[in-house]
């Protein structure tokens, strides 16, 4: 189980950067992002892969950004929520906190205020959005065979909000 936090358009503002075990872990994860958001660190930097300058961190949030682009790279590579590679000189952005990765940014951006601007969306809508109260499936797999709508009885199959 992963979750993502949807804008009012179905536009993916940020995800999950872990595979959860479970919908109660994931649920954990969602409302501790949302309880702790005024103390989470913004990292911003170039994606990994993409080399050309350096990365350096950004102080949003409660905390400040650090590390070198590497670590962040490291980081979030290691993550299910990683956004796919991009070009040269492709930008991200990651959420921290106590030192655990705990958001990703959804893709990569060509311009380092674009994938300011993505972040600041997120930030704000992070703590307002309506948490949905069951569980989407998506394919995203080529073969990934998925349970069918008896094998979970008493989920709610809905989109939106963060979930």
């Amino acid at each position: 189980m992963t979750w993502r936090l949807v804008g009012a358009n179905n536009h993916e503002l940020g995800r999950s950067p872990h595979v959860h075990s479970s919908l109660t872990a994931c649920c954990s994860a969602v409302e501790r992002l949302r309880a702790e958001a005024a103390r989470v660190s913004a990292l911003v930097v170039m994606a990994p892969g993409t080399g050309g300058g350096t990365g350096g961190g950004t102080g949003t949030g409660g905390g400040t950004g650090g590390g070198s682009p590497a670590a962040a790279g490291a980081t979030a590579g290691a993550t299910a929520g990683a956004p796919a590679g991009g070009g040269p000189g492709a930008w991200t952005w990651q959420l921290n906190l106590d030192e655990h990765c705990v958001a990703v940014a959804v893709r990569t951006f060509r311009r380092q205020r674009e994938c300011r601007h993505s972040l600041q969306l997120f930030l704000s809508a992070v703590t307002e959005a309506q948490v949905a109260s069951g569980v989407t499936y998506t394919r995203r797999l080529r073969g990934l065979r998925l349970p069918g709508a008896g094998d979970a009885p008493g989920l709610a199959v809905r989109g939106g909000g963060l979930l």
